[in-house]
């Protein structure tokens, strides 16, 4: 039995390797200096994924990967500026798409899509500097999130698992908000709109069919959504400075809407069981409000 040369082992090894991954594309397009632009399409199953990287300006840095059975997956980076960075991994998943596009500088985007997602759809778009904006679907199938920042030091996180045809929307105008959404479960949809500075809005979904939307104009203002159940919606609308609102809904049903305006008001809505509604305003300066149902 013949043994291969040294040389002839390691051209073996390159060929088996490459047989792994088919029909897949890359395209990058860099102007500028320094910029860096990394895609890695390897693996059993990656077959006819594309990658789309394009760089004007300064030290951006942008990395994609997909591997470990990817089919039919995109990732699009475009990045203007100096001191971006932008990273994608698509791991296990077939028809997703990522996208980050970002204007500016010290902007950080990541997307995650894994365990067999399908689908699914990343995006963050990021104007301005040093924000954060990242994206997770795990397990996920037909899922839409999306990240548009405008401004400085504004931060975002929509993490979507074991889940199927949500959608999660932040938007931020502004300085220094953040905005924090977790899916688990199927058909729910959850906005939120920052316009201001230090503005904190935090959904969490669990269940079945829930609406969330929260609107935040000026400063401070604090809101929480926590859905658990079927087909609840909560709305909450804050104009000013530091008012609180909480809305926590577990059962069937329920409708909850909470407007403030003003400072320093104080608002929490907690439902339980099936079809309960709850409507709350707040004018003025230190106002407290209690609903139970």
């Amino acid at each position: 039995m013949k043994t291969l040369t040294p040389i002839a082992a390691v051209v073996a090894i390159a060929i088996s390797s490459g047989a792994l991954a088919a029909s897949n594309t890359t395209i990058q397009n860099q102007g500028g200096v320094g910029n860096i632009a990394t895609s890695t399409q390897v693996g059993p199953g990656v077959d006819n994924n594309l990658v789309i990287q394009t760089q004007a300006g300064t030290v951006n840095t942008s990395t994609a990967l997909q591997t470990l059975g990817s089919d039919l997956n995109t990732i699009n980076h475009l990045q203007t500026g100096a001191l971006n960075t932008a990273t994608s991994t698509q791991s296990g998943g077939l028809l997703n798409t990522a996208s980050i596009t970002q204007v500016g500088s010290g902007n950080s985007g990541i997307t995650t899509q894994a365990a067999s997602s399908f689908a699914s759809t990343a995006l963050i778009n990021q104007v301005g500097d040093f924000n954060t904006g990242v994206v997770t679907q795990t397990a996920s199938s037909l899922d839409l999130a999306s990240i548009n920042q405008a401004g400085d030091f504004n931060v975002a996180t929509v993490t979507q698992t074991l889940s199927s045809l949500n959608t999660a929307i932040a938007n931020q105008v502004g300085d220094v908000n953040i905005a924090t959404h977790i899916q688990t479960g199927a058909l729910h949809t959850s906005t939120s709109t920052q316009v201001g500075t230090l503005n904190v809005a935090t959904v969490f979904q669990a269940g079945l069919g829930s609406d969330s939307f929260t609107l935040q104009t000026g400063f401070g203002n604090v809101s929480l959504h926590a859905q658990t159940g079927f087909f609840n919606d909560a709305f909450t609308n804050q104009l000013g400075t530091i008012n609180i609102s909480t809305i926590t809904q577990a059962g069937f049903g329920h409708d909850a809407i909470v407007n403030q305006v003003g400072t320093a008001n104080l608002h929490t809505i907690t439902q339980f069981g099936l079809n309960e509604t709850a409507v709350a305003t707040q004018v003025g300066t230190g106002n407290v409000g209690i609903i139970v149902q």
